[in-house]
């Protein structure tokens, strides 16, 4: 990842994406869940409000859970 401010070239750009779409499908896994809109709507303005990502709540909420069940999120 390149430091903040630093001007990329294209092909420079391109190396990064690729590196960083490497990267993600080797260590992480995409998670969807199904929920009415209206929560769906819901969610979205808390995240909003709270400055986070919805991703970064519903994350921290199941380490949150899984610590207390003991369950390792290493």
């Amino acid at each position: 990842m390149p430091r903040k401010g630093v001007k990329m070239s294209d092909e420079a750009k391109k190396k990064n994406a690729e590196a960083i779409r490497r990267w993600q499908k080797e260590h992480t896994e995409a998670l969807s869940i199904r929920v009415r809109r209206e929560k769906a709507d819901a969610y979205r303005e808390l995240a909003r409000r709270r400055g986070q990502s919805l991703s970064s709540i519903i994350w921290q909420h199941l380490d949150r859970e899984c610590e207390k069940e003991g369950i390792s999120v290493e």
